[in-house]
């Protein structure tokens, strides 16, 4: 198949490249290698850096955590490309990240040549017998093809398994020799393509929705809970309905948000709503036990997320089941359950909405119980209003005083939170409409995801009117700073806040609690946690990778100025960098 006004295919990466083409790749992010030149080549002088185009990234963990951002804001599959061995370790953590959140990422990796004698000297050093064992306990799928057909098939079928749910990202190894071996003639790729297309979502079992419907409308005390759906929009209107049918409390499952702010039911913020639940219902929540029973070790008090119930009656909705490996223990221990519905997470909430509100309730019961968390609500939202108005004037500047800046600065906007910070959020300060309008956490907990996803967000979201919006924490940053550069050169608008409290803050907690724990100098915790002395201007740095930048700002009165003074900039098609010092606590 040739590209029109183009080179004709004359070599193995051609195809290589126009089969990337027909599975709807728009952008592949990469930082060069001599292993893929041939694909490389492919992509500038076949197709003309033209769907796909090329994502510059400078550096391997940020060009797949690109990859990794870009497919949460579109919806689509993120695509990267790898040189061999030393670019897949250098990329590892994030395609970890990437599995842990399941987004479906196709990562090819240049590699061999496998025949030795097309070996040049580095060849030898940078093969392996089986490249994908780096990445194989990580990904859903890998391959090694050894022939030009079978790497056509192989990258179709990554596609597939890439997208088929619960998705996630697979590994493929294009051998070198592959891609620069010449045609002999002719060849296409897209003629089988529709027989690579991803199956039609899983429908629930039509009984097991019956039966949970009426166990949530028998319930005292129903509690909701709904994770990684908060990245689908569609999800926001089936899930208003089933909250209000069941007169069910909600909760927001850690780094996603689903259920709109506002709503009098949400009661983020209410950390004894869960231990008074009797039945509990997750939906597609990756970690069973923290959205239930919760950890009761003792060991840490800095992550606690409210007692759980021990006697709830616990519902899972999801595709949990049919996702993972034994390599891992992300996700948790396996936890007790009740009932279960395998199946797509928003088709079995449209089924569930819709079941619930067929069989109806008792409405002057689920009005008091609506009454009743409504008033809980009302108290949750006066105890941040309080918290706001007591910590606005300090310095460093608290991060209720800059999340409800950096609100009140975008409100009016259509904006998208893209990456935001984990353990320092504050809830109450941030008017969320529902699901899709903040992309969710980095997955594996792997620091250094936020600038790249940021970045391929931004890229992905580029023409839509869409205002991206990043709150990055210090050390986040200072592991890949070199994405905004990526952001500057491709011309995708940006915001970004940079909290910089100087410390590894989350680390420096933890060994503030681990020295009360022994009796210890808690005045010592910050040794080998501060970055400081020298230190580091990150407002310097953006600039020097092209961002507009200012900063750093530790009087909270400067902050708004500075804020609309970067989204003049952002209005302008750049990337802007406000750095601010913060509070660590």
């Amino acid at each position: 198949m040739t590209a029109k006004g183009r080179n004709a295919a004359d070599w193995g990466s051609d195809l290589m490249a126009q089969a990337l083409r027909d599975m709807g790749a728009e952008w592949v992010f990469l930082n060069p290698g001599s292993s893929f030149r041939g694909l490389h080549d492919s992509l500038v002088n076949y197709l003309g850096d033209e769907k796909p185009k090329m994502g510059l990234a400078t550096h391997e963990a940020s060009a797949v955590a690109m990859a990794h951002g870009y497919a949460k804001a579109t919806g689509k599959t993120g695509f990267a490309i790898l040189h061999n061995l030393v670019g897949l370790m250098n990329g590892s953590m994030s395609v970890f990240n990437a599995f842990c959140d399941q987004t479906p990422l196709v990562i090819l990796g240049g590699s061999g040549p496998a025949d030795p004698g097309k070996r040049r000297f580095i060849d030898w050093a940078h093969s392996a017998n089986t490249q994908g064992d780096l990445v194989r306990p990580y990904v859903k799928w890998t391959d090694e093809p050894a022939t030009l057909d079978g790497a056509l098939d192989s990258m179709l079928r990554a596609g597939r398994i890439a997208h088929t749910a619960p998705p996630g990202p697979v590994y493929v190894s294009l051998d070198a020799g592959l891609q620069e071996e010449p045609l002999d003639g002719p060849r296409e790729t897209g003629a089988a393509l529709p027989r690579y297309a991803p199956p039609a979502p899983v429908t629930p079992d039509p009984a097991a929705i019956e039966r949970v419907a009426k166990t949530l409308l028998q319930a005292t005390a129903p509690l909701i809970v709904c994770g990684r759906l908060g990245i689908d929009a569609r999800a926001t209107a089936p899930l208003v309905r089933l909250v209000e049918a069941t007169g069910a409390a909600y909760l927001d499952d850690r780094c996603t948000v689903c259920l709109p702010t506002r709503h009098p039911q949400n009661m983020n913020g209410d950390k004894k709503v869960k231990s008074e639940a009797d039945v509990i219902l997750a939906i597609d929540v990756h970690d069973l036990t923290l959205a239930t029973r919760g950890y009761g070790t003792g060991r840490s008090q800095i992550m606690g997320t409210g007692a759980g119930a021990e006697d709830a009656h616990v519902i899972d909705l999801s595709m949990n089941d049919w996702f993972g490996n034994s390599w891992a223990r992300f996700g948790g221990p396996t936890p007790p359950l009740d009932d279960q519905i395998i199946a797509d997470p928003l088709a079995g909430l449209v089924a569930l909405a819709d079941a619930v509100e067929r069989l109806g309730s008792d409405a002057n019961v689920l009005a008091a119980r609506r009454d009743a968390l409504a008033a809980r609500h009302a108290k949750i939202q006066e105890a941040a209003q309080a918290r706001l108005s007591d910590r606005s004037p300090e310095s460093p500047v608290s991060m209720e005083r800059l999340t409800h800046e950096v609100y009140q600065l975008v409100k009016d906007e259509d904006w998208r939170l893209v990456v935001r910070n984990h353990r320092s959020w504050r809830d109450g300060y941030w008017d969320f409409p529902g699901c899709g309008h903040y992309l969710g956490g980095d997955g594996g907990g792997g620091v250094g995801y936020g600038p790249g996803a940021a970045v391929g967000a931004a890229i992905g979201l580029k023409g839509t009117g869409a205002l991206p919006v990043a709150i990055i924490g210090d050390g986040d940053f200072m592991m890949a700073p070199g994405a905004l550069w990526t952001a500057a050169h491709h011309d995708a608008p940006l915001l970004v806040v940079l909290m910089n409290n100087r410390s590894w803050g989350n680390d420096e907690l933890h060994q503030r609690e681990v020295a009360k724990q022994r009796g210890r100098a808690v005045e010592r915790a910050h040794i080998g946690q501060r970055t400081e002395d020298p230190e580091a201007d990150l407002a310097a740095i953006a600039r020097g990778f092209g961002a507009w930048a200012t900063g750093p700002i530790d009087d909270p009165e400067a902050v708004a100025p500075a804020l609309r003074e970067a989204l003049a900039e952002v209005k302008r098609g750049k990337v802007a960098v406000v750095e601010v010092i913060t509070a660590l606590d």
